[in-house]
């Protein structure tokens, strides 16, 4: 009679074990929208003071980046700050000088749990991206071709597609990623 009601213990608790288990599986696999204002916490516009020191499956922390670039037309720096989750960048943006707004939001390679309201990602097939959207794309001076739809810009490297500007998808090579998606203020 005490196996019998052992048994019966075990089976009527297994279901509550896998939905615990289930509930820590779902909880890690968290992912995240970028929308055109706004990726979690962090929105175009406010102020880089706004955004909390880390967010729970997004980042751990974030840091601060001044870089200056020069062309023929002068001198300019920009200030961004890299996100790291697990110690690895998985995002960064782009904050104005004048004012501590953000400007831009860049995913990065390794931010395949961020994903836009379509689906789109960081690592998403390039030519899938080129069927479903039918955008014109163009060349990027940093070794990369670019194509915008509204506030979202995609990026493929330029090692990824077979002439300097796709037309066609079979333009990309079969194996072509998003390597980074960016959203800016509208102008």
């Amino acid at each position: 009679m005490k196996t019998i009601f052992k048994l019966m213990l075990v089976l009527l608790m297994l279901p509550m074990a896998v939905s615990a288990q289930t509930k820590r599986a779902n909880a890690t696999a968290t992912s995240f929208v970028l929308t055109p204002e706004k990726l979690g916490p962090i929105q175009i516009g406010k102020p880089i003071t706004a955004v909390p020191k880390n967010h729970k499956g997004l980042y751990d922390k974030y840091v601060l980046k001044k870089e200056t670039f020069a062309d023929e037309d002068g001198e300019w720096t920009e200030t961004y700050y890299y996100f790291y989750k697990a110690g690895k960048k998985i995002f960064s943006v782009t904050i104005n000088d004048e004012d501590k707004t953000i400007t831009s939001i860049t995913l990065l390679p390794g931010s395949s749990f961020i994903k836009t309201k379509e689906g789109f990602y960081v690592g998403y097939s390039a030519r899938e991206l080129f069927k479903k959207k039918k955008m014109e794309w163009t060349t990027y001076f940093q070794g990369e071709v670019f194509t915008i739809n509204q506030q979202f810009t995609y990026f493929v490297s330029s090692d990824d597609v077979t002439t300097d500007i796709p037309t066609k998808a079979t333009d990309f090579k079969p194996n072509a990623k998003i390597s980074k998606i960016t959203i800016s203020a509208s102008e």
